[in-house]
């Protein structure tokens, strides 16, 4: 296994942080917050004709690592968009009932759809769906549904993993929910919600929760790149004692312990994705980057915050805009433990 990145997959990297430096400039991260979409519908487009929203409609499982590639660029600027229920998940549950109506619609662009997955009471996203679809009519509620109110439709798992779409009109409320990161997500209310029964999806519950695990921490590691970056430059111009900090021991190893921990993760998460993409069982993996990079990365902006100082938690600074969603990144698709857990599930131990 070579995860060195080839030629191609350097330019895409290469392209994708061009755009969005140009396009993301930190201010936009904070007005989308409070923006009624949540995302620019502008860039998507651009990101369409890019071929970013087809990467796994058009190609399969295959294509996860480019994916991921994409999604590490958008943790640098911290690009809000519904790329990953849309353009990663979603394609996952659509290949399962083979729809590829809806997955042209995906990877043109034309549709922004998102999956309906979590219930009132779960712990984490490993529950079972208690949803019922009557003849495909839905009554009950879904939460943390990224994008729900900008979404075209609404791909819901319920009871006995079948998958029902569910065009936003009549009977569907969407109501954002107040989260750490700031970021669009919702609790959906079907009220005797027509929807069109796509089939059973029980097989691809747990690819989608790996790709979704990986997809999740590969926008945290861009995230945690850029913060390394930001501390770097902090410790250079902060000037203590008449000599900038970065010259202190105890800053220094601050920083290198930042970059060996990001980059850790980050081969995780390429090893996952490799092997989710080579379509090889790979609880093993997912669990290993998850397990470790929740932990890392939590280290990662603690050292952040230390070598900031009080300007860090200040909300007029970069900073707290990186940590809030790293940390919510964490608490998602799974902890430390429960994926110590699958780890050793898979070890057979």
């Amino acid at each position: 296994m070579d995860l060195t990145l080839t030629g191609e997959q350097r330019m895409l990297v290469e392209s994708t942080r061009a755009t969005l430096a140009r396009a993301w400039p930190p201010d936009r991260v904070r007005a989308m917050e409070t923006d009624a979409r949540g995302y620019d519908p502008a860039l998507w487009r651009e990101m369409a004709r890019l071929g970013w929203t087809g990467m796994l409609a058009a190609e399969g499982a295959g294509a996860l690592l480019e994916a991921a590639l994409v999604l590490e660029e958008m943790g640098r600027v911290l690009l809000p968009s519904p790329f990953l229920a849309s353009c990663v998940l979603a394609p996952v549950l659509l290949q399962a009932v083979g729809d590829r109506r809806l997955l042209t619609q995906i990877a043109g662009g034309d549709l922004v759809a998102t999956v309906a997955l979590v219930e009132p009471g779960w712990r984490d996203e490993w529950g079972m769906a208690m949803l019922e679809a009557t003849d495909g009519v839905l009554t009950g509620t879904k939460r943390f549904v990224p994008f729900a109110e900008a979404a075209a439709v609404l791909l819901v798992v319920t009871s006995g993993s079948t998958l029902v779409a569910v065009e936003r009109r009549d009977g569907v409320a969407c109501r954002r929910q107040q989260t750490l990161a700031g970021d669009h997500q919702y609790e959906v209310t079907f009220t005797a919600a027509p929807g069109r029964v796509l089939g059973s999806v029980a097989a691809a519950l747990e690819p989608m929760r790996l790709h979704a695990g990986v997809g999740a921490l590969a926008y945290a590691v861009g995230a945690a790149e850029r913060t390394l970056e930001m501390t770097v430059d902090y410790a250079k111009t902060r000037v203590q004692f008449g000599r900038p900090i970065g010259t202190f021991q105890a800053v220094a190893h601050r920083c290198a312990d930042m970059r060996s921990e990001i980059d850790a993760v980050r081969w995780l998460v390429y090893q996952a994705a490799w092997s989710l993409a080579a379509g090889r069982s790979s609880e093993l993996e997912v669990g290993a980057a998850k397990a470790y990079g929740n932990e890392a990365l939590r280290r990662v902006f603690m050292h952040a915050h230390q070598v900031h100082g009080a300007i860090g938690f200040s909300t007029e600074h970069d900073l707290q805009l990186f940590t809030r969603r790293a940390k919510a990144l964490e608490l998602s698709w799974g902890s430390a433990a429960s994926h110590r857990e699958r780890v050793a599930q898979a070890m057979g131990l």
